[in-house]
């Protein structure tokens, strides 16, 4: 039997394991992708939109994180909230400025252990390099510009914000078919390794709601790192101020663009247990 942690991040769920306990389980980071989509399964195990596994080191924390369907991704904005909050409560490191390294990078992060506990996380620069994010395509940004789905143009603007995603601003987000048009999009082959799509509704310049499509994890209650890129991507066309307050289904993030971009919200503990994999 595994011990587990189950957390959420504004209705994201994830499910932590320390990569000690996984070792003591003969349980190695090969098998790591099948235990994911066994864990995360909402019928037939834990159930989660997500796998981390905790790495410690010295002075730092390494994440590694596995979508539901078994793909290992760099990072995850909510993911990571909630990752520093298994950290406070399992005192894996001291203090409450962290340092965590993933596969995107090493970030920072201040933890506000309140009733909410909120974290604030420097999700570091936007990357729009074509090749980064990556795209097939000559053009040097894909900002604003066009991909058909079913017969229907949309505006899309592609970045790299520790994952690729693609931004679309619309009217109304009632109007969307998100899961159609987002499985469209992560699945075109202008994007060889898929992308995250979000939908953006801007309410003012300070304020704007965000749905997302989550590569390799379908419809979720809240994304991150989607968040981040909707804010760059507003920002960057004149649409938002630096600092913007993003809605979700279950809650609100914060997000600033600076040098870099920075992202405050909650995270909460929902279970403890051990699972049984086999």
């Amino acid at each position: 039997m595994i011990k587990f942690e189950k957390y959420h991040g504004l209705g994201n769920d994830f499910i932590i394991f320390n990569y000690k306990d996984l070792m003591a389980n003969n349980i190695k980071e090969k098998n790591f992708p099948d235990l994911a989509v066994k864990v995360c399964n909402r019928h037939t195990g834990i159930g989660a939109d997500g796998m981390m596994v905790l790495v410690e080191k010295e002075d730092r924390c390494q994440m590694i994180f596995i979508n539901s369907d078994g793909s290992i991704v760099s990072m995850c904005g909510n993911g990571i909230r909630c990752f520093s909050n298994y950290i406070y409560n399992n005192k894996n490191l001291d203090g409450t400025t962290y340092k965590v390294e993933t596969l995107a990078g090493l970030l920072h992060l201040d933890i506000y252990p309140d009733k909410k506990f909120n974290v604030r996380v420097n999700m570091g620069k936007p990357i729009f390099t074509p090749k980064s994010i990556p795209m097939t395509t000559s053009k040097e940004k894909f900002i604003n510009e066009e991909i058909i789905v079913n017969g229907e143009p949309y505006k899309v603007s592609a970045l790299l914000m520790g994952v690729p995603h693609a931004v679309i601003f619309v009217d109304n987000l009632e109007n969307i078919d998100l899961v159609e048009i987002g499985k469209t999009i992560e699945n075109n082959p202008i994007f060889p390794e898929k992308t995250n799509v979000n939908f953006v509704q801007i309410l003012d310049m300070d304020e704007i709601i965000v749905d997302t499509w989550e590569r390799g994890a379908g419809h979720t209650l809240a994304c991150g790192t989607g968040s981040c890129a909707s804010v760059v991507v507003g920002e960057l066309l004149g649409y938002l101020s630096p600092k913007v307050i993003v809605h979700l289904t279950l809650g609100n993030l914060t997000i600033e663009v600076k040098d870099e971009v920075y992202m405050t919200g909650p995270s909460k503990l929902i279970a403890k247990g051990e699972y049984k994999y086999n």
